[in-house]
């Protein structure tokens, strides 16, 4: 490079000592040698890459069924008396669809320890089974390309080159230095650490040589369904194939196991619960969050400014 800077420009000097004029190679693409007048690489790193991009999780409707009471329970006492009388089991067969049942029926005035064996019933709410919901990520984004460089594709490579010599004198701008403008690369001053820039030198760049990043976004997931609501209207009978209705009560999921009070000795021979309302229930999402840690280590500060002619 000679004084009257042929293929370069004029630029301050460095402010001092602490500070080295350097050719300095910032882009995402393959570096190009050193230029013949900085040879020397003094310096390779890349800035902090940023955390990744996290899409918001959220969950599908839960499938699932709400099922009929499945134990019924007859006494010989009224339900102001819970614990007293003979207990009698009037329990549908198991996975009831809640269509007619005949089973375990009570004659008229039929005796229980000298009581009649009918005089109030206790059931226990439907129940609503729901299978977990399906976690799903917004956008469902693609995975991240491969990382080029140690920051990865997202943080550009920067390159710095020093010379072992003086930067010649400008003879057109005295205080001045003769840098260098090879193809790619800027001149500007270097200094290892982290650093604030001088000032005219405002286009700061701060690189890492050595980047360990393992954040990644957490899997998204689901909680369990809650919120579901069922309701379910059971009947009794006092004639055959379910006819003569003698009782019929609305109950919902998760309510206490209801009681209800018969005239003493009715007849049961049949029962049946049809479904009148079932609202799905809800999961709640979590996860999306971007887990792991950034360390970087071995700082150094670059800063430029636009040459001058």
């Amino acid at each position: 490079m000679s004084s009257l800077c042929d293929g370069g420009a004029c630029v301050s000097k460095p402010p001092d000592d602490d500070w080295l004029s350097v050719a300095f190679f910032s882009d995402w693409s393959d570096p190009p040698d050193c230029p013949e007048d900085t040879p020397i690489l003094a310096f390779e790193g890349t800035p902090a890459p940023p955390p990744p991009t996290c899409g918001a999780c959220s969950c599908d409707t839960p499938e699932g069924t709400c099922k009929p009471p499945a134990t019924w329970t007859i006494s010989s006492a009224p339900c102001s008396d819970p614990g007293g009388g003979v207990k009698t089991n009037f329990d549908p067969p198991t996975n009831w669809d809640g269509s007619c049942n005949q089973d375990k029926s009570f004659p008229l005035d039929v005796l229980c320890g000298g009581s009649p064996c009918v005089r109030s019933m206790t059931l226990d709410p439907p129940v609503i089974e729901e299978q977990p919901c399906e976690p799903h990520t917004s956008g469902d984004p693609l995975p991240p390309p491969p990382k080029y460089w140690p920051g990865g594709p997202e943080t550009p490579l920067g390159r710095v080159c020093k010379s072992d010599q003086p930067w010649p004198t400008c003879v057109t701008q005295p205080g001045k230095v003769c840098g260098p403008l090879a193809e790619g690369y800027a001149a500007c001053i270097f200094r290892e650490g982290e650093h604030l820039c001088p000032e005219g030198w405002e286009d700061r760049h701060l690189l890492y040589a050595v980047i360990d990043d393992d954040r990644t976004c957490s899997a998204c997931t689901c909680d369990p369904p809650t919120g579901g609501v069922c309701q379910v209207k059971w009947h009794t009978f006092a004639g055959a194939a379910c006819t003569a209705e003698n009782a019929a009560i609305d109950i919902y999921a998760g309510m206490i196991p209801p009681c209800y009070d018969y005239m003493p000795g009715v007849a049961l021979a049949g029962k049946s619960a049809e479904l009148i309302a079932y609202t799905k229930g809800t999961c709640a999402p979590s996860g999306g969050d971007v887990v792991g840690t950034l360390s970087l280590d071995k700082p150094a500060t670059v800063c430029c400014a636009l040459a001058t002619s």
